[in-house]
């Protein structure tokens, strides 16, 4: 059950990686800013779903080596 708490700690980490500053446009918001901000989005999401795979998995695995 170690594995799945580096998983979780990982997942957190990623998480934390948006402060709301990155999130919140200021006035002077251009398209590449956009752009690049919906790109880092895109990407965290895709390593948070990798992550939450990886999770189920190991939990899967660790219920059927218990039986």
């Amino acid at each position: 059950m170690n594995v799945l708490a580096g998983v979780k700690q990982t997942r957190n980490r990623i998480l934390k990686q948006y402060t709301v500053g990155d999130i919140v446009p200021d006035d002077d918001w251009s398209l590449e800013q956009s752009l690049d901000t919906a790109w880092n989005r895109s990407e965290l999401m895709d390593s948070l779903e990798r992550l939450d795979r990886r999770s189920l998995h190991l939990f899967e695995a660790a219920l059927k080596g218990g039986e």
